[in-house]
């Protein structure tokens, strides 16, 4: 698999130094050899290419190549400048979830919310008004 992005980069195996895109040819190869010795028990190739050991030489190289490019690509889409200035609309705006429910009949009539409900919510009003209240004494 060429891909455009590594195609030129330089890639080393035992003091050799060779284009990724060479390295990917060189395990094409070394894979249709390796299937012409299984097949047709011709093994002269593959065995003259270097055998399963630069196969698997090859094959970690590339392969490492192509994952190091796809993890980049990843980062690159998470830290993309698309996302980096997104800005919220309030981000300390605090909303309560609506959990009235339809009623069935014909007026679409919203039901109450449930009596739990209700006295949470006035007990956390008293909080905060018996908070905000004490707040005043101490600053006068």
């Amino acid at each position: 698999m060429a891909n455009r992005a590594i195609k030129d980069n330089n890639l080393t195996i035992n003091n050799e130094t060779k284009k990724y895109k060479a390295y990917a040819t060189e395990e094409t190869r070394l894979r249709q050899a390796k299937e012409l010795c299984e097949v047709q028990k011709n093994c002269s190739e593959y065995h003259r290419l270097g055998g399963e050991n630069r196969l698997k030489e090859v094959e970690n190289l590339v392969h490492q190549e192509q994952k190091k490019d796809e993890l980049r690509r990843k980062i690159q889409d998470v830290t993309s400048h698309k996302n980096v200035h997104q800005s919220e609309k309030n981000p300390t705006e605090v909303s309560t979830p609506n959990v009235a429910k339809k009623n069935n009949n014909k007026n679409g009539m919203i039901l109450p919310i449930s009596d739990a409900l209700k006295e949470e919510i006035s007990t956390m009003k008293y909080l905060i008004e018996y908070m905000n209240n004490n707040n005043n004494k101490i600053n006068l």
